[in-house]
């Protein structure tokens, strides 16, 4: 760990190497996410997306969840601003990860926030947070912050490159799309770990059901998560007042 008392060139080593443990850490984790955004790939080619648009979704919108519902949503010919609201509305705990990194990135120059920015995700976070956890006295956080951001997202946006191009070997007629909704529930299944979070998944279950048949323009999927949302802050608030 990176020590200000330790020799400059010792320093320059540690800086150099902090990213490469940060990638080391979040390797266990693809065997999980690569077949997620393998099938993200096919699904992509199957709906009419090109190439190039496949890719720069990639690159532009890095968060699983928020990819494979943009997906679904534009698979059901949803309108743009409901698909833009939507990926707003799950991408929004980003929020929350920021005001926690803020004392951990201050001091870092611009550039280096904006790519931490750019380039994180849920599971790297996590990852960050534990190390700060368990090794307070590392000095480098932003550099494994990078190197566990940049360990999920290069392979992620690969796999979902290779699925776009395998998909040309498979069947137009093979429904893949069924499997949206898998990847989606298997996303979202480990983050359901207390009642505010159990309480907003069924909300926005139940809800997307009645709604999603009943509304227009693909609006019940967007008002659903809405109601989810909300269920899921008045259970925190009663929780926390408990």
């Amino acid at each position: 760990m990176m020590n200000p008392s330790d020799p400059p060139m010792e320093r320059r080593q540690k800086a150099f190497f902090e990213p490469l443990r940060g990638a080391r850490a979040v390797l266990p984790i693809l065997v999980g996410i690569i077949p997620f955004a393998l099938v993200l790939g096919f699904i992509m080619r199957q709906t009419g997306r090109t190439a190039a648009e496949s890719g720069f979704f990639s690159f532009s919108l890095i968060a699983g969840t928020s990819q494979v519902a943009t997906v679904h949503l534009f698979a059901a010919g949803a309108p743009f601003l409901v698909i833009v609201a939507t990926a707003i509305m799950i991408n929004m705990r980003y929020a929350m990860y920021s005001l926690s990194l803020v004392p951990l990135l201050e001091g870092e120059p611009w550039w280096k926030r904006l790519l931490c920015a750019y380039v994180i995700s849920d599971q790297s976070y996590a990852f960050t947070m534990a190390e700060v956890e368990n090794n307070p006295d590392n000095g480098n956080i932003p550099g494994f912050l990078i190197g566990a951001s940049l360990g999920v997202f290069l392979p992620w946006a690969a796999a979902i490159a290779v699925g776009y191009h395998a998909g040309s070997i498979i069947p137009a007629s093979l429904p893949l799309d069924f499997t949206i909704p898998l990847v989606f529930t298997a996303l979202l299944a480990p983050q359901l770990k207390d009642r505010p979070r159990i309480g907003a998944a069924l909300i926005a279950a139940a809800g997307a059901i009645v709604l999603v048949p009943a509304m227009p323009l693909q609006l019940g999927f967007l008002t659903a998560l809405l109601f989810g949302v909300g269920a899921g802050l008045l259970l925190d608030r009663k929780e926390a007042t408990a």
